[in-house]
């Protein structure tokens, strides 16, 4: 039996990372800006904005995420905070079927 943290770990963080990457990309960020700002590699954020990782079914968890680049772009989530954020909704999510 897999723990909750391993679950996300493997399953639902990639994938709120790769809503967020289309979310930014999609607002014209340039993926390495959004590779900074995620912590990844350009490669990892074209593997997401392409669809061959990070691929989430969740409506609910997509909605999320939006809220939290909207409050990324006014200014009311530094960059800094982001991973707190992660933090935030893996553990309000974490409860959802992620497989």
């Amino acid at each position: 039996m897999r723990s909750p943290c391993e679950v996300v770990a493997s399953k639902l963080l990639p994938r709120i990372r790769g809503e967020m990457a289309r979310e930014l990309v999609g607002r014209g960020y340039s993926k390495k800006e959004v590779a900074e700002i995620l912590g990844v590699t350009i490669a990892a954020v074209s593997q997401y904005t392409s669809g061959k990782r990070g691929v989430m079914k969740s409506e609910k968890l997509r909605k999320a995420v939006k809220r939290i680049i909207d409050d990324f772009e006014v200014g009311d989530i530094r960059k800094e905070d982001l991973n707190l954020k992660l933090c935030e909704l893996c553990s309000l999510m974490r409860d959802i079927d992620v497989k």
